[in-house]
């Protein structure tokens, strides 16, 4: 599977499902877990965006990056902008998620969109986790803020693009959201088509995803 691209898009396992098999544990697979401390839910609770959320509002979590390494898994800011538009700040509190590589891309939807929350992009790993503990329910392209989230059992809409979703085990507690036409860059860093995969997943999909996670 990591030698050949056209096996691994066959594969309809997911990675722990895989790593079940080798190692001869019995399914079904375990989800994972990780330990938020006091400390780290006391040092997010004092933050200023912290005081400001809505208590009868959902709270989503939009992680609007996935770092420099691999870009072409990211949501194009485009696509995010028409996203936060549409759901505008009436009936949910929107946290902008990111680290230390989305700051320029948090402060030009900070800026055009008042309502946003900034949850500032220099957190801790356990920090960050704290702050998605937070949401009722992550947007996310397969990145840090995916896997967070599942362990913390959050409800979860994740984009994909160039990665394999089948990898990933969402505990059902998510949707999983791709291109009707697939991906022609599979797992390179760079897409090399005019309209990406990412690009092809519209907010209208993201929208209705919400609307069966969180309205019903």
């Amino acid at each position: 599977m990591s030698a050949f691209d056209d096996v691994k898009k066959a594969n309809n396992k997911s990675y722990q499902q895989i790593m079940y098999e080798i190692i001869g544990l019995d399914l079904p697979v375990e989800p994972p877990i990780i330990q938020i401390s006091e400390k780290e839910k006391s040092k997010i609770a004092v933050k200023d965006f912290v005081k400001t959320i809505v208590q009868d509002k959902p709270v989503i979590g939009l992680n609007v990056g996935v770092g420099t390494k691999w870009p072409s898994k990211g949501w194009p800011i485009k696509r995010w902008k028409e996203l936060i538009g549409n759901l505008g700040g009436k009936n949910y509190n929107l946290l902008l998620l990111g680290g230390p590589d989305e700051v320029e891309i948090v402060n030009i939807l900070r800026n055009e969109f008042d309502f946003v929350l900034d949850t500032s992009c220099d957190n801790s790993l356990l920090e960050f986790a704290a702050i998605v503990d937070l949401c009722d329910l992550i947007i996310t392209a397969d990145t840090l803020a995916l896997h967070k989230a599942t362990a913390l059992e959050k409800n979860i809409i994740a984009l994909f693009g160039p990665t394999s979703s089948n990898e990933i085990e969402l505990y059902g507690k998510g949707i999983k959201l791709s291109s009707d036409s697939g991906c022609k860059c599979y797992y390179r860093k760079y897409c090399s088509e005019d309209v990406s995969c990412m690009e092809k997943i519209t907010p209208e999909m993201v929208l209705k995803a919400i609307g069966s996670l969180v309205d019903s």
